[in-house]
């Protein structure tokens, strides 16, 4: 549910749709946009950037399915629509980079040397 990212940032998100949803009404979905706009709906505060495709990668569609956090049994689909949302991560790991040139050089140095 949409609701089980009530206590996080968002910060965008992906869709890929079918192109036989959109982005004109068909003759399967009666409105224009109709995935991005059920999006925005629920999400109407968050940037969303896509495109309609010839078959979409993602979980498997199930009826009913509520999981939001869904991973793995990726297939390839028709006629669907997915999307990724892109949360802040509540505990991020904080990582000291120090690519300066005097590190680099120091690095490769014992790398040459190790083999």
């Amino acid at each position: 549910k949409a609701s089980s990212l009530n206590d996080d940032i968002l910060l965008g998100a992906i869709m890929f749709s079918c192109n036989g949803r959109g982005p004109t009404a068909g003759h399967f979905i009666a409105e224009d946009m109709a995935d991005a706009n059920r999006f925005f709906n629920k999400f109407p505060h968050v940037p969303c950037c896509g495109f309609y495709a010839g078959g979409e990668i993602g979980p498997r569609a199930l009826a009913g399915n509520e999981n939001v956090f869904q991973r793995g049994h990726a297939a390839v689909q028709g006629f669907t629509a997915v999307f990724a949302v892109f949360v802040v991560p509540k505990n991020p790991i904080h990582y000291h980079l120090d690519d300066s040139p005097e590190n680099i050089k120091q690095y490769v140095r014992t790398k040459l040397l190790a083999s």
